[in-house]
């Protein structure tokens, strides 16, 4: 595992590296590669659910450990033997411990907004000179639909005003995981928004946050505001579905939200069979 981590994951993801240490300290990474069977592979995924850990977690911990044995057989030529991971990855299917993730269809309410917006301004007047803008970023994401990261990777050299359009870098892409720079629709207010944020000198990024404070600082947010199981990501969820409920099409939604597949973009128009209105 540490020599994958040495080897192969050089830049990469926060969330890949975090899952891939995180099995380095389970006892099934103390065996040894030529003795691994499938029987630890089912205990391990055993014991996970048994800690209340969802099968969709579970199942990246599985992800992540055939990733890296195969590795070991392709590039190190280890006799790891593949058919055991095999195995152990179809019986844990079909038993339920690891799954894909549901989709989520949480949207924040407008009570909620309010009761977030308020804590943020609180904490603004607390410690002006210190704190990350969050009520501006938690507007931005509904306005713009971008991601955590992505918001913190915005720069002013990338700003169009006149079209507005800017370029994110390094967006998000389920095999492109850098150089993915794109182009991105504005709306009126996500445009309001950026220039109002002001301009240090020296400093290229819109908003001169780290990524994982916003999420820290989101989840204070919500917890403070008794508001349940509401993520940041849900802020990209409300942006998309307002965007149709404005009346743009899936192709001109694609252009602001910047989603791969227009398949995806379907379960954010929320349309009910009882809803459609029956043309003459």
């Amino acid at each position: 595992m540490q020599r994958y981590l040495d080897e192969f994951a050089q830049g990469a993801g926060r969330s890949k590296r975090a899952t891939i240490e995180q099995l380095q300290r389970f006892p099934i990474a103390r065996v040894q590669i030529t003795q691994l069977t499938s029987q630890q592979i089912i205990e391990h995924g055993v014991m996970r659910r048994d800690s209340g850990i969802k099968p969709a977690t579970i199942n990246q911990d599985i992800v992540w450990l055939g990733i890296i044995l195969k590795t070991a057989v392709a590039a190190w030529k280890m006799p790891a033997d593949l058919s055991e991971f095999e195995a152990a990855k179809l019986l844990l299917r079909s038993k339920g411990l690891i799954g894909k993730s549901k989709s989520r269809d949480r949207r924040p309410t407008s009570v909620e907004i309010e009761r977030l917006r308020a804590y943020f301004q609180r904490s603004q007047r607390i410690r002006p000179s210190a704190i990350i803008p969050m009520e501006d970023i938690m507007d931005f994401a509904i306005a713009s639909s971008r991601r955590q990261e992505e918001i913190t990777r915005l720069q002013w050299s990338d700003l169009d005003e006149k079209a507005m359009t800017c370029w994110v870098r390094d967006a998000k892409h389920p095999r492109q995981k850098w150089g993915n720079h794109k182009r991105f629709k504005l709306t009126h207010e996500a445009m309001a928004i950026i220039q109002r944020q002001p301009r240090a000198k020296g400093e290229e990024r819109i908003f001169p946050c780290n990524a994982a404070s916003i999420g820290t600082r989101w989840r204070a947010a919500t917890a403070a505001s008794g508001i349940d199981d509401l993520r940041f990501h849900d802020l990209r969820h409300e942006a998309t579905s307002r965007l149709f409920e404005a009346g743009y099409e899936i192709v001109e939604v694609q252009q602001f939200t910047l989603h791969e597949s227009w398949e995806v973009l379907k379960r954010y128009t929320h349309l009910r069979p009882e809803s459609l209105i029956l043309r003459q």
